[in-house]
């Protein structure tokens, strides 16, 4: 017998649950893994971008194209582990400087616990909202806590604050 299916939302099953806006493992390990992909790429392909990049009048286009010259074993090897481990480095500030939010019944979290986040509880909160791309959110006397990017999509964090009694939308 076929019975209709509900809808699986969790913010109508838990509305009590914390909403956490962040990068998962798996963003984490993509990201690493394009960086490291990118820079492994550049590395092995130097001598043809050196010689191409040489052809525009770009800063130091002759130094790029004498060091991509170099064709020893060794300089061949050393370019894709050198192109990797920047990609590695680049992979490690792209996620680091990103900033996660979580919204729950109690109060506001902005950024990692290891790193000293802003908390602000439901009574000192007054509103949030949107402003050039930022999320702002303001206190109960009228100080503005928070300016900043987080993690998630606009539609997602607004409903995270609505669904949970917080205020929302401009002042």
């Amino acid at each position: 017998m076929d019975q209709p299916q509900r809808k699986n939302d969790s913010a109508t099953q838990q509305p009590h649950a914390p909403a956490t806006f962040a990068l998962s493992r798996t963003d984490v390990v993509v990201i690493s893994l394009v960086c490291i992909g990118i820079g492994v790429a550049l590395g092995f392909f130097l001598p043809a971008l050196g010689s191409i990049a040489a052809t525009f009048p770009i800063p130091f286009g002759d130094v790029i194209e004498k060091l991509s010259r170099f064709d020893q074993a060794w300089v061949v090897i050393a370019r894709p582990i050198i192109g990797g481990a920047l990609g590695l480095i680049a992979a490690f500030f792209i996620t680091a400087s990103t900033t996660p939010l979580v919204v729950d019944e109690h109060g506001i979290t902005i950024g990692r616990d290891d790193d000293h986040p802003l908390r602000i509880s439901r009574a000192s909160f007054s509103t949030a909202y949107f402003a050039d791309g930022k999320l702002v959110v303001v206190t109960e006397g009228g100080h503005q806590a928070f300016k900043g990017d987080v993690e998630g999509k606009k539609a997602a964090i607004a409903e995270a604050f609505t669904a949970r009694g917080y205020r929302w939308g401009e002042i």
